[in-house]
């Protein structure tokens, strides 16, 4: 009997010792499962922050090429001003040579 009063109890603390490990391990699939889903809901947060910011960078872009071509043809705008003046120059020039020969043969 006492060899079956050992055996009974070794049974049971090997079936303690089961039981132990199997809520263990459904505490720890639990928190793999909590730690999953919060993962999850990061991982969309960040794709709909990694959308926005696409959406952006294409915004920027677009205002980056506008403002680059306004540039190219205010750049565009003072060369032919500055060949315009240049041309306006000459042209008062030869007014004024003009001019001053037409005060010389009045005198």
């Amino acid at each position: 009997m006492e060899a079956e009063t050992q055996v009974d109890g070794e049974v049971h603390e090997g079936v303690d010792r089961l039981v132990a490990e199997i809520d263990r391990a459904v505490g720890l699939i639990e928190q793999l499962r909590r730690e999953k889903s919060e993962l999850a809901q990061q991982r969309q947060a960040l794709q709909s922050e990694v959308t926005r910011l696409e959406g952006e960078l294409v915004a920027v872009r677009s205002d980056r090429d506008r403002l680059q071509h306004v540039y190219d043809e205010n750049a565009t705008l003072i060369n032919n001003k500055s060949e315009i003046q240049n041309k306006i120059e000459v042209m008062l020039s030869r007014l004024d040579t003009l001019n001053q020969e037409e005060t010389n043969a009045d005198n």
